[in-house]
This record gives C-alpha cells, structure tokens and sequence, in this order.
C-alpha cells in the first residue's frame, strides 16, 4: 500500500467493484462486437458464394431477416423489466406467492425494506428485490426473473438457431467451394499400388478450410455457442418445467443434505379420539414428531405440473 499510495489502492478496488460486483455493459459490449464481427465476416467471404450447388436464392431473404431478428432478441432480453418487486406490487406478490416454510419464510429485505414475498431475491447487482428471481445474466445485464423469463427464452431460442443456421451456411458454402474448385474431379494415385481414386470429400473439405480459414472459423464459432447455448437451453427449460428455479434448485440441495443429516423433522398434531366433546385449543394439542428420511416426503407447492409451470412462465400473472 505505501508502494503504490491509498488513492490507488482505491481506483483498484473501486474498478473490481464496478467489473466484478456491479452492473456494467462489458459483457454486452462484448456479444455485440464479436456478433458483428462474425456477421460482417460471414457476409463478405461466404455471402459471394451464395447462390451455390447447395445454397438456394431464398437465403438472400433469410440472411437480413435472421440479422435483424438477433439483435431485436437481444435488445428485447436486455430491456425487458424482469419484475421488480416496489411499495405498489409487494402485497399482490405476497397474495400470489405464499411461503412454504421451507425454503421460504415471511422475512424483511434490510435494504428494500420491503416484506420479501416467496421465491423473490434481492440482487445485490440490481439493488432490487426481484420476483420468482432466477438468476442474474450478465450476458443481458439484469436479472432473470418472472416477468421477463419468457424474453429470455426467446433470445436463446433466436441465438440457438441463429448460430446453428450460419453453421450451416459455412459448411454448404464449402461444400459448394469444393465443386467450384474442381476438387470433386480430382484424383489421387497411391504410391505403393499406383492406383488412381478420387480424392475424397474429407481430403476435399480440408483442402477448402485451409486455404479459406475465415469461414471456416465463423463456422466453428457458430457450431460451438450453438451446442453451448441449447445445452443450456435445455437445462433451463428442465427446471422451469419443475417448477425450480436456478435460485432454488441451490435451495432445494442444501434441503436435501439437511435431510440426509437428520435435520429435517415434520411436526404434525395428534389426532384426537372423537369421543370426546370437549374442544382442544390448537396450542394444547399435543404434537407428534417425525424425522423426514427422503426428499419424497416434502412437497414443493409451486409446482403447477410441467405445462402450469411452463405457463407460469411464458404467460406471468400480471402485479
């Protein structure tokens, strides 16, 4: 500290709270830059290879269509309010999502201080309680949460078949490249047999991404982040259809090691004979105690069944 002086040290630690611990546009800037860049790459090395042996006149109307449509998606996702919880909404959240005793309990947010409905989380990076919260996307720059969990699918799906279509423009511009450099008529002689064959389209293919990198590393790119993104795709789809979020499957894990430590017990009252007419007050009846032995024994109540659950999601209620 007395090598680099207490106002650096400040600068340091004001610039790793603002990139590590606050919202910042980085990460947007960065989809945004390396997109166009592959977009602008793709449209002056494959584009003049089109309309090709593979490749019909009818992508010239689908290219600019699917260009515009990701950075729509994008900017939707990135917009879209993802359900702040405020003074005017929080009881109508309250009526809608009750506490299960469980995972959720009736607390107050210290820094909202708003009573904080179920399945709502305050986000230190949004400063703001957000409801059924997800998760937060540094990728879009807010969180994920219940109203706007259906724009963020849509912009997976966009960016999912975006990049799976522009992987399959590059590997049918090559295909087509083969053919226009004659590689399809080329013939190979073994050394050893001095047999004649043609040279084979893997040879073919290899030949074309050595001499043409560019496309091929869109291609690449574009094939990768597709993969990427369904995968994760599917996942978020598979909790969603749980009725779990990303923020309560951690929940639900540290349930279920609790239970696998003996810590969870279900209280229950006694049931009374009915012989007698005498009317027992809830609190003088005796209770009974049962240790919860598997994650079969507890019940998540908000879950609608995989398609209420999905509906919850790509219609919300209105707060």
């Amino acid at each position: 500290m007395h090598i680099i002086g207490r106002s650096n040290v400040k600068r340091i630690l004001g610039c790793w709270h603002y990139c590590c611990q606050s919202r910042n546009p980085f990460l947007q800037m960065f989809f945004v830059s390396l997109s166009s860049i592959s977009i602008i790459g793709f449209l002056k090395f494959a584009l003049p290879h089109l309309p090709g042996p593979y490749l019909h006149h009818i992508h010239f109307v689908i290219i600019p269509l699917q260009i515009i449509w990701i950075y729509v998606a994008y900017y939707i996702a990135c917009t879209a309010d993802p359900g702040i919880i405020t003074q005017e909404n929080v009881k109508r959240h309250l009526e809608y999502y009750k506490y299960d005793g469980l995972i959720y309990r009736p607390k107050q947010c210290t820094t909202c201080h708003l009573q904080k409905p179920a399945r709502s989380k305050h986000c230190s990076m949004c400063k703001a309680c957000v409801g059924r919260l997800d998760h937060h996307c540094a990728w879009i720059n807010r969180c994920v949460g219940e109203n706007n969990m259906r724009y963020f699918f849509m912009f997976l799906f966009t960016l999912t078949q975006f990049c799976a279509y522009g992987a399959y423009l590059c590997f049918q511009a090559y295909r087509g490249m083969i053919i226009e450099w004659g590689l399809d008529q080329v013939v190979e002689v073994d050394e050893v047999t001095g047999e004649e064959r043609a040279l084979g389209f893997y040879k073919s293919f290899m030949y074309v991404l050595d001499h043409d990198r560019i496309i091929g590393a869109i291609g690449i790119l574009a094939s990768v982040v597709s993969c990427v993104v369904l995968i994760f795709t599917i996942y978020q789809l598979y909790i969603v259809s749980q009725g779990v979020t990303t923020n309560e499957a951690f929940k639900w894990e540290l349930l279920e090691e609790s239970i696998y430590r003996g810590e969870i017990w279900k209280v229950t009252p006694k049931e009374q004979g009915t012989s007698s007419s005498v009317n027992i007050q809830p609190k003088e009846q005796e209770q009974v105690r049962r240790q919860v032995t598997s994650m079969d024994e507890i019940k998540n109540i908000y879950d609608l069944g995989r398609l209420g659950n999905l509906k919850e999601v790509f219609f919300p209620p209105r707060f």
